[in-house]
């Protein structure tokens, strides 16, 4: 297995758990393989994924409808979804955007990003690793930032991340050290 090995996962099914109305079950395929990756989300967003993946429109958008129709009218495309990490079976993702200065990544509920992947027609992927772990119910995470080699020609905007990037250099130049010490400490913080 490569390192960081990305597979590509397709919705297979979203389902109600029977003993508990709130909750739904959504199946990821693995592209190729009898591997799947089973979330529980709750109803209200199994609903949106569903809607979406169906392509049923409601009498009004529904947020997930409104933010990929703002989305599509700014000329930003859904470049793909995926899930890097999974904690106490709670699963994270980032929804990659892109626009023509290059590719914005943004944190996002797993649920959210499924949403909108099915509604923007973004493919979704997931690491080889994550998913065997995860069928085994083994905690995960993998350090996306050491997979960056596709993003040769491409640039990365990381919100927040990058402004506290921006910061630390000015606290560096003006020799504002407890200030960079700081800055430092919030972005290991969120490296974690």
């Amino acid at each position: 297995m490569l390192k960081n090995e990305k597979v590509q996962l397709h919705l297979e099914s979203i389902n109600t758990i029977v003993n508990d109305p709130n909750t739904c079950r959504v199946t990821l395929r693995a592209e190729g393989t009898d591997d799947v990756l089973s979330l529980a989300i709750g109803s209200y967003e199994g609903r949106a994924i569903y809607l979406g993946a169906k392509g049923i429109q409601q009498n009004r958008p529904q947020t997930h409808d409104l933010f990929s129709a703002v989305l599509g009218a700014m000329t930003v495309k859904l470049w793909r979804v995926l899930i890097y990490k999974v904690e106490k079976n709670i699963f994270y993702s980032y929804i990659y955007l892109q626009k023509e200065y290059g590719i914005m990544r943004v944190d996002a509920r797993t649920s959210d990003a499924l949403a909108l992947a099915v509604r923007m027609n973004g493919p979704i992927f997931t690491y080889k690793e994550l998913l065997i772990n995860a069928l085994i119910g083994k905690d995960c995470t993998i350090r996306v930032e050491d997979d960056l080699e596709e993003f040769k020609e491409i640039k990365v905007v990381t919100p927040g991340i990058d402004r506290l990037k921006e910061q630390l250099d000015e606290a560096i130049k003006k020799e504002d050290y407890e200030k960079a010490a700081q800055l430092r400490d919030q972005l290991k913080e969120l490296d974690k």
